[in-house]
Order: structure tokens, then C-alpha cells, then sequence
């Protein structure tokens, strides 16, 4: 037996202090109560510590685009109060956009949002949305044009507004960001309409074609998607259009005044009905919006989680007898998971750890892990033999499930920890807050759990009432009293018979476990063990192998942004009708050549080289034509040191962000001149390369660690071999079956796969000692005792975690349902392994050992 001194010693451990906890149970159960009231005053920093989910919480931390970002920040630094922010800008701080379109007969299609009576709605309600005011100090208020970002008029735009209009027209220098093409209708409509003898219809269809002709593509049509086309190739249409806002934020002041102002209209758009267009919003910030909704709903279904986890527990801890039952019991074990939580926060939140939406999901896996060790607790003790006095139950019941119980807290705390190193803030801040919990978990379980089981054990070896804790009565003693309250009841037959007392006889017979136990040891192992049952469960093993491995090689990688929103969020629509109508011109990749001063041209003219530079990224698939020129002298102003140019970008979405990113850096690569690039998808497209090897990595860790694990505290090398292989074929179908349920391999999945190198090896290990603990009996016959042990115990377990997490189902965010989604992948694939695959493996590869 491999390190059985290492079992040895913590065994002895165990059964010392067992003993100790006999002796001062109520010490026990009242330092962890007050340990966790004292620690639950950091709750109160919950608000101010919530971090609404920036995008950077879905960004590798390590991300390319983050040097970029920096790089170009210091190098060519602007902030909304510039006038060339709007074109110039690099961030997508408190920007947005209202994608419009026009309401169809045929639902199928969108309708022209050309037509006069399209603009004039559209128009309406951009005048609303400029008057949505918000509440400042000192009872001001504020309206879009006191805190929006203003940008010059464009003399191009003027230009063309006055060939149209046959005179200039008086307008301001400036004007707040918004669609240039609803500005110039507006002055149609306000008495500056004069065109020759054309009609309203006309002349915008003029507008849209002389920004066209001009300059002025990128500056109108970019506000136009699904443009349309007539058989004179003329311009005849478009299925929506754009009303882009930037707001002010250089300061905290600022800030929040735009961030009330977005949740307002927010409010407004999902309330706002017409029979004419349709409006949809979509802004970073409406993540931040979509992530405190989602941490407010979690937070409402935790109450209903945990009392349906207690009633739960509460039954599978009851049966037919009033002695043996142990509802107390069950409800410690469910407080003290609560516990744990509670202690687990509060302790990060007062040490001015920061908590994100996501992590809220973490009471929810704590609950059934808290859970999961009352099973395997009553089991053990249930297992003990009535001939035996009292603490010799005791520590054998409570040595067998410490050391159980110890193994799968050490490999969930190593799988969360290495998670902490992951290369996503969002899944570092779960996995913090998961170590955390368990951790108290652990220390509850050893103390205030323990405590709570010596006191049930001895009313039970009281045969005490399990709800009153009053002695019981004998039936024959209820007859001649009449006393019918506190004995055993059972119906029989359709009528209700009392039982009497366990028959003095009866104590020196060990006593029966759960029906289902009894079930496991007889009727399942017979079945199990059968010949052609195994050669069929085996087949069916290789064939869910070979399906784990084809969704494996098929998996869809990366968070799309609509899946941090909720289900019936408008912000879908503006996602789709954006991909969808205004893919062809996109926002711009600023590139920018630096280190100049450093190179020798020779006599080559360096605008020369610059221009040539630039061209190759103009005639990608990905990109038009450049904008603009920005340049920076070094120190002495003499020698050119950057230069920063603006190209049009196209035709990306979701679905090629990650490879338009590799296809543009790869130029950068190959020029001698050095070269950064910045575009603002670039953050997002980051996470596609990173998920799948960040998550590989994080499994090979964890796995590794927990073998170690395996291989210190379970005996026999085949039994942690056989361990080790389930932890591998657990991960490859979860990993695998993803793809069948329709679930991406983004920062949500990777902390539940973290999770799995843990929780799948919870019901292997359990197992897996139960059966390598027993010595000078055949396999056969370990297997149906480790059966009757945990078989029971891993079927409640599953079923509390996915009653647990059931929960989520109600919550409204694509996000979350995943989770669940994933949950339920781990608990099933990992239940069954536990229940079918391993116990075929133990007893195959053990076959040899029989009674010696």
C-alpha cells in the first residue's frame, strides 16, 4: 500500500479529535457561529466593492491588445473635450448607438428607412432622446446636448447641404455626435427645404448619393446599413440607420452624469413603442447595466436554493423511524455550507477584495459541496455496527468520512486555486472567492458539522425522538397509556401501526442502511458484474469517447458579446441588425509606425516609405481605404519619431474578429519599420486565441496536482492510475459534449471545467478509497461494500447540486443558463463514471486480488 503511513497518521489524527469533540461539542458549534457573525460585517462592502463587468474582466490579462491600447494612449493620449475626439477616439467608453429600422408588412424583411415618413419618426425620436433628462446637484438637470461629446462640422457636409438647399445655411461650428443625415432632414424640416422641383424623397435620395460621390462615405453612409440599389445602380433605399451618442467622462463628475443618462435611456428604448420603426441600443456599458441585473437576480434565488437544498437534505436524511432519522443533522450540514459562504465573502470584502457578478454564482456550488459531505457522513456512520459502544462508532464513521471528505476538499481547493492563475480576471475573482468558501467549508465541516453529528449520534444512541429529543415509548407502554405522540410510525396494510423500540437483540446486529444502499450492494452489483453487462457498458464507454473527441475537435471558442446580455434584451437585436446591415464599414485601426528617428533611410523620402507602409494595410479583405495622418517630432523636434494612420475597416463581426486581428498583425510583423495597431475589437478578439489554451493549460495543472493528491492519500497505485483516467475522460467528455448542447468554450465554461477537475474526481475518490481501504477480500466483494458506502451518497449528491443550480434556470442571462448548462454536463458525465465506468475499471484491473 502506497504511503499507508500517511493514512495512518491522519486516521490516528481524526480519532483523537473526534474525541475532543465528544467532549465539548457546544465549543465547537459556537466559535464557528461567531466566527461567521463577525465576519459577516464585510457583507456591508458588497455594493461598494461590486465591479460592474468591464470588458476587461473577459480580456486575457496578458493580452496583446492591452499593450496596444497603453501604447497608444501615451502616444497619441485624447479625451472628449478635444475636437477631434470623435474621429480620433480609441475607446468605447460611454459611446453607443440606436440602430432604427422601419416596420415591414411582411414581418420577414425591413422596410426602407428613407422614406420621409420613416425619417420624420426617426427624427422625433432623436428629439426625445436629446430632451431624457437627468438629475444633478443643486436640483440642475441635464439633457444630451449639456453632456454629449462635440465634434466640428465638416465643410464637405455643409458643402453638400448647400448645393442641395441652393444657399448656404446658418449653422453652429459644432455639434453633438449623432447622424449627420437626421441633422440635414431636420433642416428640410425647419423651412431650409428649397430644392428646384424635386420632391422630399428625392432630395434625401440625393444626399445619400452626393456623400457618395464625396468625401463624406464614411462620415454619412456609415450611418446607413442594407443600403439599396435601383436597375440604374443608383441608390434607391436603405433597411436602417444609425443615431450614434458619445457622452462626456474626463471626469468622476462627468462619468456619473453619463452613466445616468445611459440607464435612462436604456429605460426609455425598452419601453418605447411605435408602428412604424423599431429602435435597439448597444453599448459597452450596457454589459455593466445587464451585469448588476444579473447579480441582483442570483441574489434573489439564493433564499429559494437554499431552502429547497434543506428540505432536500432534510428527506434524504429521514426514514421510517423517529430514532434513526436525522433532520437536525441535515439542517446543520446545509447551515454550515451557509455559513461558509457567508465567511468566505465577508472575509475577501474586508480585506478590500473586489466581486464581480459571476462570482455570485459561487454559493450555489458551495451549497452542494457542504451538502454532498452530509451524505457521505450519515453513510459512514450508518455503516458502524450497533455492537460497538458508542465513540468507537464514533471514530470509525468520523475517521472514514474526514478522510474522504479531506481528499475531494484538497482536490476542489487545488483545481479553484489553480484557477486563480487563470488567464481571465472574471474567472481569477470566481476561483478567489471559491477557495475561500471551501476553505470555511472544510473548517465548518470539522467543527461546527461535527459537533452537530455527535450530538445526533448520541441522541440517537439515546433512541431519543429525532425531532423532540425526548425518550421514546415501547408501543406496548402508548397502549396502556395512551400515549400516542413520540413513538415510531409506519403505515401497514392501510393502517397506522406503531412500532416499539429496537429489540434488545437487534443491537448486536449492525444496523440497516438506506434501502437504496441495500439496493447498490445486492441488486446493482449482481447486475453490474454480469459478463455482457460490462462488455456493453465498455462499448458504450468507446463510443462516448469517440463522440467526446469528434465535439472536441468541433468546439466553438469565445464569448460573442450577446451572451453577456439577457435573454430578452433588446441589445440582441441591435448585435444582429449591426452584423447584419453595417458590417461593410466598421469603426477604424489606427496604426501607427514609431521609433523613426532610429532608422536609416538613406535618400529614400520618408513619406515615400511611410505611403507604401500604409497601402499594405488598405488592400486587405478586412479593410478600405485610410483616413488621415497623425505625427509626433521627437525631443529635440527635429526628427520625425510616429506617425499614426486611420483605415476604414469592413466586413468583421463575431465570426472573423479573431482572424482579421491575426491577418492585420501579421503585416505589422513582417515590416522592418516598427509597427503597433489598435482597433477596438481587438480586446474582444483577444479571448478567442486565449480560452482554449488557457484552458487546456488550467486542466493539465490542476489534474496534476490532484494526482499528486490522489497518489499521497488513496492506497494502491492501479486505484489512483484508474482515478487519474477519470479525471482524464470526465474533462474530454465535458469538454466534448459542449459542442452537442450548443455551449462555447469562453471564460463561463473554462470555470466550470476548473470546477470538473475537482468535482469529477469527488465521486471517483469516494469510491476509489472506499473500495482500496478493505483488504483480504476478493474485488468483487470490495466493490459491492464500497457500493453500499457511497452509492447512496453519489446519487444524492448529484441530484442536491443540479436542484441546487436548477435554480438558474429563472435568471435571465445567457451567461448563467450556461453555467448550468455545464453543471449538469459535470454532474451527470462524472456520476456515471463514479457508478458505472469506474467500478467495471477497479474490479477489472483487481481481479487478481482475492482472499490471501
Amino acid at each position: 500500500m502506497r504511503l499507508a503511513f500517511l493514512q495512518r497518521y491522519i486516521s490516528q489524527f481524526f480519532e483523537y479529535y473526534i474525541v475532543l469533540i465528544i467532549r465539548y461539542p457546544w465549543l465547537f458549534i459556537s466559535i464557528p457561529i461567531l466566527l461567521t457573525i463577525a465576519l459577516s460585517t464585510g457583507l456591508k462592502y458588497q455594493q461598494d466593492a461590486f465591479l460592474k463587468d468591464e470588458l476587461s474582466q473577459y480580456v486575457p490579462i496578458n493580452a496583446q491588445a492591452r499593450r496596444e491600447l497603453q501604447q497608444l494612449d501615451e502616444l497619441f493620449h485624447i479625451d472628449d473635450l478635444d475636437p477631434l475626439y470623435a474621429t480620433r477616439r480609441y475607446d468605447t467608453k460611454r459611446t453607443g448607438y440606436i440602430i432604427v429600422r422601419s416596420i415591414a408588412n411582411n414581418d420577414d424583411d425591413d422596410d426602407n428607412v428613407l422614406k420621409p415618413i420613416v425619417l420624420d419618426t426617426v427624427l422625433k425620436l432623436w428629439n426625445v432622446i436629446q430632451e431624457i433628462r437627468i438629475e444633478g446637484p443643486n436640483n440642475t438637470t441635464f439633457n444630451y446636448p449639456s453632456i454629449c461629446v462635440k465634434f466640428p462640422i465638416s465643410p464637405e457636409f455643409d458643402e453638400i447641404i448647400a448645393n442641395i438647399l441652393m444657399r448656404k445655411s446658418s449653422r453652429l461650428q459644432e455639434e453633438c455626435v449623432s447622424n449627420p443625415l437626421i441633422t440635414a432632414f431636420k433642416m428640410f424640416l425647419n423651412g431650409d427645404f428649397n430644392p428646384k422641383n424635386d420632391t422630399i424623397d428625392q432630395v434625401i435620395l440625393q444626399l445619400v448619393a452626393n456623400s457618395f460621390s464625396s468625401n463624406l462615405l464614411n462620415s454619412i453612409c456609415n450611418f446607413l446599413g442594407g443600403i439599396t440599389f435601383d436597375e440604374k445602380n443608383q441608390i434607391s433605399g436603405a433597411k436602417a440607420i444609425m443615431l450614434p451618442y458619445a457622452l462626456r467622462h474626463s471626469t468622476v463628475f462627468q462619468d456619473n452624469l453619463a452613466e445616468k443618462w445611459e440607464l435612462k435611456l436604456a429605460n426609455f428604448l425598452s419601453q418605447y413603442a411605435s408602428n412604424t420603426i423599431k429602435p435597439s441600443l448597444w453599448t459597452y456599458e450596457i454589459l455593466a447595466i445587464e451585469s448588476a441585473n444579473g447579480r441582483d437576480q442570483l441574489i434573489k434565488m439564493l433564499f429559494p436554493s437554499f431552502l429547497t437544498l434543506l428540505l432536500y437534505t432534510i428527506l434524504c436524511c429521514c426514514i421510517p423511524s423517529w430514532i434513526y432519522s436525522r433532520p437536525w443533522l441535515a439542517i446543520g450540514g446545509v447551515i454550515s455550507a451557509a455559513a461558509a459562504v457567508i465567511s468566505g465573502i465577508g472575509l475577501l470584502l474586508l480585506l478590500g477584495y473586489q466581486i464581480i457578478s459571476v462570482a455570485y454564482l459561487m454559493p450555489f456550488i458551495v451549497f452542494s459541496v457542504g451538502v454532498d459531505n452530509v451524505f457521505i457522513t450519515l453513510s459512514a456512520w450508518r455503516s458502524t455496527s450497533l455492537a460497538n459502544s458508542f465513540v468507537t462508532r464514533m471514530k470509525k464513521a468520523f475517521t472514514d468520512a474526514s478522510l474522504s471528505i479531506t481528499v475531494t476538499t484538497l482536490t476542489d481547493l487545488i483545481s479553484f486555486t489553480v484557477g486563480c492563475f487563470a488567464p481571465f480576471q472574471s474567472v481569477r475573482s470566481f476561483c478567489m472567492y471559491a477557495v475561500s468558501a471551501i476553505s470555511f467549508a472544510y473548517i465548518y465541516q470539522l467543527t461546527f458539522f461535527s459537533a452537530v453529528l455527535v450530538l445526533t449520534s448520541k441522541r440517537e444512541a439515546a433512541k431519543r425522538h429525532c425531532l423532540t429529543f425526548r425518550k421514546t415509548v415501547s408501543a406496548r407502554k402508548k397502549r396502556s397509556s395512551g400515549l400516542h405522540l413520540f413513538s415510531e410510525v409506519m403505515p401497514h396494510k392501510g393502517h397506522t401501526l406503531y412500532w416499539s423500540t429496537i429489540r434488545e437483540e437487534r443491537k448486536m446486529m449492525p444496523y440497516r442502511n438506506h434501502l437504496l444502499a441495500n439496493f447498490f450492494r445486492t441488486t446493482y452489483s449482481d447486475w453490474l458484474f454480469k459478463p455482457s453487462i460490462r462488455l456493453i457498458i465498455l462499448i458504450l464507454f468507446v463510443i462516448y469517447l469517440m463522440a467526446s473527441i469528434w465535439g472536441c475537435m468541433h468546439m466553438k471558442l469565445g464569448l460573442e458579446p450577446n451572451e453577456l446580455l439577457s435573454i430578452d434584451s433588446n441589445s440582441h437585436e441591435a448585435l444582429a441588425v449591426m452584423e447584419k446591415y453595417f458590417s461593410d464599414y466598421g469603426s477604424y485601426l489606427h496604426v501607427w509606425m514609431y521609433n523613426l528617428s532610429e532608422i536609416n533611410f538613406s535618400n529614400r523620402q520618408i513619406w515615400a516609405i511611410l505611403e507604401d507602409e500604409i497601402a499594405l494595410y488598405e488592400y486587405t479583405e478586412y479593410t478600405g481605404p485610410s483616413d488621415s495622418c497623425d505625427i509626433l517630432f521627437d525631443t529635440t523636434g527635429n526628427m520625425l519619431e510616429v506617425s499614426r494612420v486611420l483605415i476604414q475597416l469592413r466586413h468583421i463581426g463575431a465570426s472573423n474578429q479573431s482572424r482579421a486581428m491575426q491577418i492585420l498583425r501579421n503585416i505589422a510583423k513582417s515590416r522592418i519599420i516598427k509597427t503597433g495597431l489598435y482597433a477596438d475589437f481587438f480586446q474582444f478578439a483577444e479571448q478567442y486565441n486565449a480560452v482554449l489554451p488557457g484552458t487546456l493549460s488550467t486542466i493539465a495543472i490542476a489534474s496534476f496536482a490532484v494526482i499528486i493528491v490522489s497518489l499521497l492519500l488513496i492506497p494502491k497505485r492501479i486505484t489512483t492510475f484508474l482515478v487519474t483516467l477519470n479525471i482524464i475522460t470526465v474533462n474530454m467528455g465535458v469538454l466534448g459534449f459542449m459542442t452537442f448542447w450548443n455551449v462555447r468554450l469562453d471564460f463561463i465554461s473554462m470555470i466550470t471545467i476548473i470546477m470538473s477537475v475537482g468535482f469529477c474526481i469527488d465521486f471517483a475518490s469516494h469510491l476509489a478509497f472506499n473500495f482500496a481501504k478493505d483488504e483480504g477480500i476478493g474485488s468483487f466483494e470490495r466493490m459491492r461494500n464500497a457500493l453500499y458506502n457511497v452509492g447512496v451518497p453519489i446519487i444524492q449528491s448529484a441530484s442536491s447540486t443540479i436542484i441546487g443550480v436548477s435554480f438558474l434556470a429563472f435568471i435571465d442571462s445567457c451567461v448563467f443558463r450556461s453555467f448550468l448548462k455545464m453543471i449538469i454536463l459535470v454532474i451527470i458525465i462524472g456520476a456515471l463514471h463514479g457508478l458505472l465506468i469506474l467500478p467495471i475499471l477497479l474490479t477489472l484491473f483487481n481481479c487478481h486480488n482475492e482472499i490471501t
